[in-house]
């Protein structure tokens, strides 16, 4: 496993990874680094990828937004969270649920297929 930001220095060349998570923050619209690292990797190969937005305005928005680009890019997306940052993960704790930022991150990635 790698973590890594949407920066130059991120690797583009991802034909050894069997899974991407991309996280994005939502202010109106996707991350603008997001978007730039998905168009600078290019093909994704059919890499399964699951995408995570946050923030405020519209996280399923964003969300779609990133999905739409992954799969132009080739990439199979196998999960898609969205939260806005005044409630839980949209589809893991129901609203008004309990847990912190990290619970509710670990449930969400229990949620994502092998």
């Amino acid at each position: 496993m790698e973590i890594t930001t949407a920066s130059s220095q991120a690797p583009s060349n991802l034909s050894k990874y069997s899974l991407l998570v991309v996280g994005t923050p939502t202010y109106g619209g996707p991350g603008q680094a997001v978007v730039r690292y998905i168009d600078r990797v290019g093909d994704l190969y059919g890499i399964n990828t699951t995408i995570i937005a946050v923030g405020g305005g519209s996280p399923e928005r964003s969300a779609d937004a990133i999905n739409q680009q992954v799969r132009a890019s080739n990439g199979t997306v196998v999960k898609s969270l969205a939260q806005s940052s005044m409630s839980t993960l949209i589809g893991v704790v129901p609203s008004g649920g309990a847990g912190s930022q990290a619970d509710v991150a670990r449930q969400a990635g229990a949620q994502i297929p092998p």
